[in-house]
C-alpha cells in the first residue's frame, strides 16, 4: 500500500489519493488508485469504478491529460469515492485476461474496499448498493462489458465515445482511410516487430501516452483488433446484447459522443444506444452526442446544459 505518484495537473488538487495492487500477475502488480475528496464527510459515500482509454495497448489510470474536469466534478458534487484502475494491455495480454481483470477489480471493490478504507485510516465507507462504471474509448468498452457483466452491482454506465462493435470492419479489417487525429497510415512492422520481442509472461499495465500509442493505430489500420482481442462472445458487447432477452436487470447506460470523431466511429455509438434502447426500453439509456473528435470532453462542463440532460438519468439510477 503506497501513496500514488503526485500528478502533474491541479484537477487531482481536491482529492486524497492512495495507490493499492489488487492483483498480481506473474510476480507484476496491478494497481487501482482510490480517489477521495478532501473534503468529504465520514459515513458512507457511493462509488465510481472508473477505467481509462488508450486503444487497449496504452493509457494510465491517473495520466491527467485523460481525467475528464467534468467527471472530477462530477465526483465532488456526489461526494463519490473513485476507483480508477488498470489493467492487462495488449498486445502482451488477450481479451479474456484484460476481462479476467476487470472482474477481478469488481470482486475487490465488493469484497475488499471497506476494509482498505478502514486501513489507510479514512472514515468513509463506500455505499455498495450505489456504484457506477465510467470509462472513455477502450474504457468506454470496459465500463460497457462491466455493466453487463455485473448488474447486480452496477447500477449505471457511463460510456465516453465507447468502443462497442470490435467485430466491425472498422476493427477488423485493413484499410488506408483510418487516420485517428490525422496520424497518416503508419507501418505495420511497428507492432510486429514489438511483438516479435515480446518476452513470454510479461505483462503491461500502464503507459503514459504517446508511448505505445502508435501500436494501437497500427492495429487499427490493419484491423486487428479481433486476432489481438480474441474471438470470444464474452469479449463482444454487440453479442452480449444480441444473447440477452430484454427481461434482464441492466444498468442505466449514458453515452456521449463526438461526430467528428476519427478514432471510434460516432456512428457505433448511435447504432450500440438504439440496439440497447430496443432491448431494454426507451428509458433504460440515454446519448449525447456533440461536435467534437475524440477526447472532445475534455472541454466539457459539468454544468453545461447537454452533460447535465444525460447524467441526469445517471444519478437517479446510481442513487436510488
Amino acid at each position: 500500500m503506497a501513496h500514488a505518484p503526485p500528478a502533474d495537473n491541479s484537477r487531482f488538487e481536491p482529492f486524497s489519493i492512495t495507490k493499492h495492487a489488487y492483483k498480481i500477475v506473474n510476480d507484476q502488480e496491478i494497481d487501482l488508485h482510490v480517489l477521495i475528496p478532501k473534503n468529504v464527510t465520514s459515513g458512507k459515500h457511493p462509488v465510481i469504478v472508473h477505467l481509462h482509454g488508450g486503444f487497449f495497448m496504452a493509457g494510465d489510470a491517473m495520466f491527467p491529460d485523460w481525467a475528464a474536469q467534468w467527471a472530477l466534478d462530477y465526483q465532488l458534487e456526489q461526494s463519490a469515492i473513485r476507483i480508477s484502475a488498470n489493467y492487462r494491455l495488449l498486445p502482451e495480454s488477450n481479451g479474456l485476461e484484460m476481462m479476467s481483470d476487470i472482474s477481478d477489480l469488481w470482486k475487490w471493490v465488493e469484497n475488499e474496499l471497506p476494509s482498505y478504507l478502514k486501513e489507510i485510516g479514512s472514515d468513509v465507507t463506500p455505499d455498495l448498493d450505489k456504484v457506477i462504471a465510467y470509462g472513455e474509448s477502450a474504457g468506454g468498452y470496459l465500463a460497457i462489458q462491466s455493466g453487463l457483466m455485473r448488474p447486480d452491482l452496477v447500477k449505471a454506465v457511463i460510456g465516453a465515445y465507447p468502443v462497442t462493435y470490435v467485430d466491425s470492419d472498422w476493427y477488423a479489417k485493413a484499410s488506408t482511410d483510418k487516420a485517428p487525429f490525422g496520424t497518416p497510415q503508419l507501418p505495420r512492422n511497428i507492432l510486429d516487430d514489438y511483438i516479435a520481442s515480446m518476452k513470454p509472461g510479461s505483462i503491461f499495465t500502464s503507459a503514459f501516452p504517446p508511448a505505445r500509442v502508435p501500436m494501437g493505430i497500427v492495429a487499427l489500420q490493419n484491423g486487428l483488433f479481433p486476432q489481438l482481442m480474441g474471438t470470444d462472445d464474452s469479449l463482444y458487447p454487440d453479442r452480449i446484447l444480441a444473447k440477452k432477452s430484454g427481461d434482464e436487470k441492466v444498468p442505466y447506460l449514458y453515452v456521449l459522443h463526438g461526430k467528428g470523431d476519427t478514432a471510434v466511429p460516432c456512428e457505433q455509438s448511435v447504432k450500440f444506444v438504439k440496439e440497447w434502447q430496443a432491448k431494454f426500453g426507451e428509458e433504460s439509456a440515454i446519448a449525447e452526442f456533440q461536435e467534437g473528435e475524440h477526447g472532445f470532453d475534455g472541454e466539457a462542463k459539468l454544468e453545461d446544459e447537454w452533460m447535465q440532460r444525460g447524467l441526469a438519468g445517471v444519478t437517479k439510477a446510481w442513487m436510488g
